[in-house]
């Protein structure tokens, strides 16, 4: 499987995004058993681009665990974008 220019095995596991639950620790317990993509909590924009402790804490993504995706949340293009940027 391909997405964009990652490339995954034939029939990759996913990790689906759950809130309170796919932080790091469960992320690489959850690649330890084989998923081959994951992906972050919900991550809010403007929290992101106001330094919010709780959205950049939930950006800390280690080499080992990828690839992850990311999933931004807001209503606001501008800072949608600027977020994206950052992440």
């Amino acid at each position: 499987m391909k997405i964009g220019s990652l490339i995954l095995r034939d029939r990759p596991l996913f990790l689906a995004p759950m809130e309170d639950i796919t932080d790091i620790s469960f992320r690489l317990l959850c690649k330890s058993f084989g998923a081959d993509m994951m992906y972050t909590e919900f991550i809010s924009s403007d929290g992101l681009i106001r330094n919010g402790e709780k959205s950049v804490r939930k950006l800390n993504i280690i080499d080992c665990e990828r690839p992850v995706g990311i999933q931004l949340y807001g209503h606001l293009t501008d800072v949608m974008t600027e977020a994206a940027k950052m992440a």
